[in-house]
This record gives structure tokens, C-alpha cells and sequence, in this order.
């Protein structure tokens, strides 16, 4: 029998961000005998380990390098040495900033086949003289070390390849795990102790600047003036969460918003809202968008987040630029319920599954 063909994912971390998701839906469904997924990972991150156990249990490895900010050098000397001692048939890398670095490597090392994707719309760094040098010359060497181009939208397609031709790939979910079900939604509410009669506005991401949650709260504080009985959800963990918590406290909301970590009940918490939204400064295509109306939930959204994600009717975009009055409006306009489209169906990740599996096992006779 043939040896599966092994794909290293430049990743960063495994926890329970939009890329990792993606990655996980489609690992779980691949022919195992014909492809395996391998993950590198940095330090940083080597203690959030919501996928690990599941990779192993696959037959995929988890590798842990120092985090390109803290050392460069060490770990361009640990990837190269990881590179030369492991046997990988592809490279695919989902890291914005600096994917460049990886994919130099990997061509270094005689990896044929070197996959960048843009799973995002702007890398978040700062814009002096100095960071547009570096970005400049990083994205030179992405450019010239990929072999394949994949956006999960034109937005970050655009962003990251400007006009070179790339392939859109949706971030594809399993959408028989978020089927409307008014039990679960019952169950739900009892055990994070919501009255089956409040509004429930959620939102899911990391607790980073990135995700803007602080905007977010502060929405909530005023929206609490005409709604009292409403309740605020946010699910996620990252370098911003005491400062949350700080804010929360200092608004008074400490019975009104329910701040939960990573949680292993994404599509029974979704079951649980009436309304998701997302105040975040900039994205690609975010997964918890999609699972969101596969939820058949309103949405409202920042227009920073690619008009994309808009694969259902009840979808609302808000400027930041906006009064918060504007968004209150808008997260209790009804109705709260949304509809199941053809549009986005084709995110099922069956249908992902399809597209990916002929980059990787297609493309074979295109890189000898």
C-alpha cells in the first residue's frame, strides 16, 4: 500500500481559533491512508492543547519550536533541523506575518509542494518605516517560495496576494452539528443559569485586541438601558481576559455578562443565543460566522469582516464608526431567527473536503 502523504501545517497553535477549526473539520473527514496532517506549533502556545490528544489519536504530530518573535535564529535552526530529520510531503502555511520564512524553509529542505493561505484580512502590525520594510521583504519571500495560493475570501486573497491568482477555499464546517434544536437550547440556558425568556447576544473569539470585545461591552452597558433583561456571552481566552473582567466589574455587569473559556460546546452554546456578534477590528472569513447562521441565528457584524460572511438574509453589518446607538438598533431589531441558504450549504465541510483533498493528492504529479 502507499504511504499517506504527510502535510506539516505552520499553525502557530492548536486552540480553538477560526484556522484551527478549519484544519480539525477537514483532518477529521481525510482519507487517513492517503493523507496525514502533522502541526507545528510555538512554546508560547505549547500549553493550549484543546486538539492535541485528538491529533494523536489520528496519527498526526505535534511539534513544539520557540516562537519566531522571542528568536528568530533558533527557531529558523530548530524548523531546518525539523525539516531534515522528518519526511514531510507538503508544507501548508496559515501564519500571515512571516509565512514567508516557513515556505523558504520548506523549499530549502526539498519540500516540493509549499501551500500558503490567507485566513485573514491584515496581519495587525503596526506601519512604520521599519515593520513596512520587514513586511515588504516578507511578503517578497512568500511569494516567491509558495507553490499554491489559497484565500478563505476574496477580501483575504486580496490582502495577501494583491493580483496574483489564487484559489478561494471556504472554511468548511460540519453543519449537522448545529441543526436548530430547541432541547438543547432549553438545557443550555438551565445550566449557564439564563432564563428561557432573556436575550442572549453571543459572542465567540480570542480575547485579544484583534476581536475588540471591550467595544463590544460597551454596547452591552447601554443596550442593558431599554433591555435589562438581556445577557452577554462571550466565549473565548486569550491575553486580554483580566483586562475584561476588569471592565466588567467596573460596569457593573458582573450578573449580566457570562465571560467562559474555550469550551468543547461550541454548537450547544450557539443554540443558547438569539443574536451573535462581533465587534472585531478586522477578519478574513471567521468560522464562528458561519456556524452562527448554520445556528440559524441573526447576525450582526462590524463591516470590517468580509461582506463574505454573509451567506444567509439576516446579516447586518455596523460601521465601528457608528454610535452605539446604532448597534443597540440593530441587535434587538427582530426578528432573531435566520434561514438555511444554498449559499451556505457549500461551506459544509463535505464539499471543502472535496476541494482540498485534489490540491493535496492531485497536485502530486505537478511537483516531481
Amino acid at each position: 500500500m502507499e504511504k499517506a502523504r504527510r502535510v506539516l501545517h505552520f499553525q502557530g497553535r492548536m486552540g480553538k481559533g477560526g484556522a484551527e477549526s478549519f484544519m480539525m473539520n477537514l483532518y477529521r473527514k481525510i482519507d487517513k491512508e492517503k493523507l496525514q496532517f502533522d502541526f507545528l506549533i510555538y512554546d508560547d502556545y505549547a500549553n493550549v492543547t484543546d486538539y492535541h490528544n485528538e491529533i494523536k489519536k489520528m496519527g498526526g504530530r505535534i511539534f513544539v519550536v520557540t516562537n519566531p518573535k522571542k528568536n528568530i535564529f533558533k527557531y529558523l535552526k530548530q524548523v531546518n533541523a525539523l525539516l531534515r530529520s522528518e519526511k514531510f510531503d507538503i508544507a501548508h502555511n496559515e501564519v500571515y506575518f512571516g509565512g514567508g520564512i516557513n515556505l523558504y524553509a520548506a523549499k530549502r529542505n526539498g519540500i516540493k509542494q509549499r501551500i500558503a493561505h490567507s485566513h485573514a484580512t491584515s496581519d495587525g502590525k503596526s506601519n512604520n518605516l521599519i515593520m513596512k520594510v520587514l513586511k515588504w521583504f516578507l511578503h517578497k519571500l512568500l511569494m516567491a517560495n509558495a507553490t499554491d495560493f489559497l484565500a478563505v475570501s476574496k477580501e483575504a486573497g486580496d490582502s495577501l496576494f494583491g493580483s496574483h491568482t489564487y484559489r478561494i477555499i471556504h472554511n468548511g464546517i460540519d453543519m449537522d452539528k448545529y441543526k436548530t434544536n430547541e432541547e438543547v437550547r432549553n438545557s443550555k440556558r438551565a445550566e449557564l443559569g439564563i432564563a428561557p425568556t432573556s436575550l442572549v447576544i453571543g459572542n465567540i473569539g480570542r480575547l485579544e485586541k484583534q476581536k475588540n470585545q471591550k467595544y463590544l461591552l460597551n454596547i452591552f452597558f447601554l443596550l442593558l438601558r431599554s433591555h435589562e433583561d438581556a445577557r452577554l456571552l462571550i466565549v473565548g481566552s486569550g491575553s486580554l481576559k483580566n483586562e475584561l473582567i476588569e471592565k466588567i466589574e467596573n460596569l457593573g455587569l458582573g450578573d449580566k455578562v457570562l465571560l467562559l473559556d474555550e469550551r468543547n460546546d461550541i454548537p450547544e452554546l450557539f443554540q443558547a443565543m438569539d443574536v451573535f456578534c462581533m465587534t472585531s477590528l478586522y477578519e478574513g472569513l471567521p468560522m464562528v460566522g458561519l456556524e452562527a447562521q448554520a445556528s440559524q441565528k441573526k447576525l450582526v457584524l462590524s463591516d470590517t469582516i468580509s461582506p463574505d460572511i454573509k451567506l444567509t438574509d439576516n446579516v447586518t453589518f455596523v460601521s465601528l464608526d457608528e454610535n452605539y446607538q446604532t448597534w443597540i438598533d440593530n441587535l434587538l431589531r427582530k426578528p432573531y431567527t435566520n434561514e438555511i441558504t444554498a449559499e451556505l450549504k457549500q461551506y459544509d465541510v463535505s464539499y471543502t473536503l472535496k476541494q482540498m483533498m485534489s490540491i493535496y493528492l492531485e497536485s502530486e504529479k505537478h511537483y516531481v
